[in-house]
């Protein structure tokens, strides 16, 4: 298992540090295959890291007309909702940069379909990445070990065929779009952002405890063939040895 751990002083360090590999990440494909893939998530530090993206030094150091955006899981609300995940970056990034809308494939979360959005999705994906390994896929870890929306005890966790999918999640009373692990352990490289006190509890059992997956989801994203990068703060290592 390819799995590195990255500890930093604290979260405006966790987003700069998401920051660079975007860029490097960024550079380095465009120029190797004349285009950038990358899936985002939701949350407060990769706000912090959008923030960070769309000012200078960083805004004038990437190939934005290169690089095609794409989420990780999205609730099921529109694109104006103030839960959505499509709209916190687009507010502190995808706004503020010379990124052509064509390149910016949200996840229809306010659907009626939602198994069709999935599907749609998916053909999305498809088309700009036929072999579904996008070059880049953000996650974050929530307090119960979830990641994307693969929630604890839900049909998603056991999904082996589809990249996107509906999942439904009882403790929520919601369904979200969410992508399933074989698409995210299919990416060349996989970033969890991880910050705070309150996810030190999980992150220790995802990193140092006993497979359990219908606990802790985010011990699924095994990546066996690819790179996969935690990088946390000190608060959410502080448990683990």
């Amino acid at each position: 298992m390819a799995r590195e751990l990255i500890v930093l002083d604290s979260a405006q360090a966790v987003a700069l540090e998401g920051a660079r590999i975007f860029q490097n990440s960024a550079v380095k494909a465009s120029q190797r295959n004349g285009k950038f893939t990358v899936a985002l998530s939701g949350g407060s530090t990769p706000k912090g890291m959008f923030q960070i993206l769309s000012a200078d030094p960083f805004k004038n150091g990437i190939p934005w007309d290169k690089c095609f955006i794409f989420w990780s899981d999205e609730r099921s609300v529109g694109a104006e909702h103030p839960d959505s995940n499509y709209r916190m970056a687009n507010e502190n990034l995808l706004s503020k940069v010379p990124l052509p809308a064509g390149n910016i494939f949200r996840m229809a979360g306010e659907s009626p379909d939602l198994k069709l959005a999935a599907k749609s999705y998916s053909e999305q994906i498809g088309r700009i990445s036929p072999d579904f390994s996008l070059d880049l896929i953000y996650l974050g870890m929530g307090s119960d070990g979830h990641t994307a929306s693969l929630f604890p005890h839900t049909n998603a966790l056991r999904e082996n065929e589809s990249w996107v999918i509906d999942n439904h999640v009882p403790k929520l009373n919601t369904n979200r779009l969410t992508f399933t692990y074989k698409m995210i352990q299919a990416a060349k490289k996989v970033v969890f952002l991880t910050c705070g006190k309150d996810k030190a509890p999980a992150f220790k059992e995802v990193w140092q405890g006993k497979p359990n997956l219908e606990e802790y989801p985010s011990q699924g994203i095994t990546c066996p063939d690819t790179n996969c990068v935690w990088i946390v703060d000190r608060e959410a290592a502080s448990l683990i040895q």
